[in-house]
């Protein structure tokens, strides 16, 4: 063997391993679940329809990111802003109320083995005009703000956690009004 060709084996041989174990190394200073959302980005959430397209939406301001491992986009999506979390998730309560989900969040808790405490609500309603109500909620002393949606074929329920002056914040405002549901009208 000649010993010509040693030099550029070697080289690619210290690249590989740098490669092997440098890549993972670095992967794990990435976190995996911190995607940074650009302002103004519309994340689609629900089951694909026929066109690939999400029946339910939100647009993010500024400072938002995509937690991957609490998001399964079919069911439920997790944003955060530092320790602000803002969880969109889709209800398939056909021809429900307002009234019927937030009942409902109460009973499913309690189906749990959880007894929730539900806050006084108030009404809202997003741009598109899709009635809501929104409230707090206390579940083994945690408090959080919560908010239903009811459009004519799904719900969607926002279950957001923080310090009270960012979760009671323009930016939170701001999500729940910008939540569309396809076919509800402008």
């Amino acid at each position: 063997m000649d010993r010509k060709g040693w030099p550029g084996t070697l080289a690619v041989a210290a690249v590989l391993i740098v490669l092997a174990i440098g890549l993972p190394m670095a992967n794990r200073g990435i976190a995996a679940a911190d995607v940074p959302l650009p302002a103004g980005s519309r994340v689609q959430v629900g089951p694909l329809s026929d066109d690939h397209s999400r029946p339910l939406s939100v647009q993010v301001p500024d400072g938002w990111a995509l937690n991957t491992d609490a998001t399964a986009l079919s069911e439920s999506v997790a944003l955060y802003n530092g320790s602000t979390s803002f969880q969109l998730s889709v209800i398939l309560a056909q021809g429900a109320t307002p009234e019927q989900l937030w009942h409902g969040l109460g009973e499913i808790e309690q189906a749990g083995g959880v007894v929730p405490r539900l806050g006084a609500t108030m009404p809202i309603k997003t741009a598109q005009g899709v009635p809501g109500l929104a409230g707090p909620i206390t579940v083994q002393d945690h408090t959080a703000a919560v908010a239903v949606f009811a459009a004519p074929s799904l719900g969607a329920d926002v279950v957001v956690t923080g310090p009270p002056e960012e979760v009671m914040g323009s930016d939170i405002s701001g999500m729940l009004s910008s939540i569309r549901f396809d076919g509800a009208g402008a």
